[in-house]
């Protein structure tokens, strides 16, 4: 009798853990299709926001419809679930262990490997966005270009992500030499096939670190004037005094001569003054020279402008003006020629610096 009402009792257990785990497996599917129809909406509507200039309206009604699908299969999977039983699944577990003649220590020695991937996985991304974002930033603060901010974010980011990934070849005894091996051979062929580009962007690397101008400053290379429009990590580009727009390898601006006509506020220009011998006067006419340049707007007080005697012929006699303009006020030159025209109609004028030849 008592092995009888056992028997009874442990049958009505079973049957209730039975239906406990089927109830929790359909739960737990049903859960996990929404989370990946909620996934695929999200991803739906950000894509097409940002790529698309379809209706908002239209945007979240397929955004609703994407939801479907995975809802679909969970309400497929449901019934099978319910209608399953622990002795099905423990026939189901035997028959593919047997299969692939795992024994219990595989199994869970595999089942923990893959449980410690995952979490890395998910652990590493994490880690390395995180020292990502920290670098763009922190280094924000130091007024370091965004380019370079992104560049420095992204090798941390591949550091974070390759220290994972042979932490991850440690779990299932993979041997490192062969990736690093394999990585130090596709690096030798990548930098022999592209040295020219690596060239410039390691040129490139320094001009963002150094900063020896910046955007909008008005530069001379060896061959081109301009002023910078952007600086990237492969070349340059300057819109040049006539218009054109140039782009510079990072190569030849790095190695070469650049000279930054904006670096300084204040650049000075030349004139000389050639006059008739009888129209000469020692003391008066550098006098009136410099009268006449003090009432021009844009000439300089500081430093001031300087008047030097040049250059003697047998009928005439050449004086060089020296006078300081505003780095943006290349016009001042043509008022100061005007003005002294104007004082010497019967001179000679020539401009022989220009405000640095731009």
């Amino acid at each position: 009798m008592f092995f009888v009402l056992n028997t009874i009792v442990n049958n009505q257990i079973t049957s209730t853990v039975d239906l406990s785990v089927r109830i929790i497996l359909t739960g737990l599917v049903i859960v996990i299709a929404l989370v990946i129809g909620l996934l695929l909406r999200r991803i739906l509507v950000s894509r097409l926001k940002k790529n698309t200039d379809l209706d908002a309206w239209l945007v979240q009604t397929l955004g609703v419809l994407v939801v479907i699908p995975p809802l679909i299969l969970a309400a497929i999977a449901t019934p099978v679930i319910l209608a399953w039983s622990m002795a099905n699944l423990k026939d189901l577990w035997y028959t593919v262990t047997a299969f692939l003649k795992l024994d219990q220590r595989t199994i869970i020695s595999f089942s923990g490997n893959i449980v410690g991937t995952v979490l890395l996985i998910a652990l590493g991304l994490g880690i390395a966005r995180t020292a990502r974002n920290l670098t763009v930033r922190g280094l924000e603060t130091n007024r370091i270009d965004i380019n370079m901010r992104t560049l420095i974010g992204r090798i941390f980011f591949i550091i974070v992500l390759s220290v994972t990934a042979f932490w991850i070849f440690s779990i299932w005894n993979i041997p490192v030499g062969l990736p690093v091996a394999t990585i130090g051979v596709i690096t030798v062929a990548l930098t022999v096939a592209v040295q020219d580009i690596l060239k410039d962007l390691v040129a490139g690397f320094y001009i963002l670190i150094e900063k020896p101008f910046f955007i909008g400053n008005l530069i001379s290379t060896a061959t081109y004037t301009g002023r910078v429009e952007n600086v990237e990590l492969r070349a340059t580009k300057l819109r040049l005094v006539s218009g054109e727009e140039v782009t510079i390898p990072n190569s030849l601006v790095f190695g070469g001569i650049v000279v930054n006509n904006s670096y300084y506020g204040e650049r000075r220009s030349s004139i000389n003054v050639t006059l008739p011998q009888e129209e000469f006067h020692k003391d008066e006419t550098p006098e009136r020279i410099l009268a006449a340049l003090h009432e021009i707007e844009h000439v300089l007080e500081k430093p001031e402008p300087t008047v030097i005697f040049s250059n003697y012929t047998e009928q005439k006699i050449t004086l060089t003006v020296r006078f300081w303009i505003a780095t943006e006020q290349p016009t001042t030159v043509t008022s100061v020629m005007y003005t002294l025209n104007t004082v010497f109609p019967l001179a000679d004028l020539a401009v022989t610096e220009f405000a640095g030849n731009v």
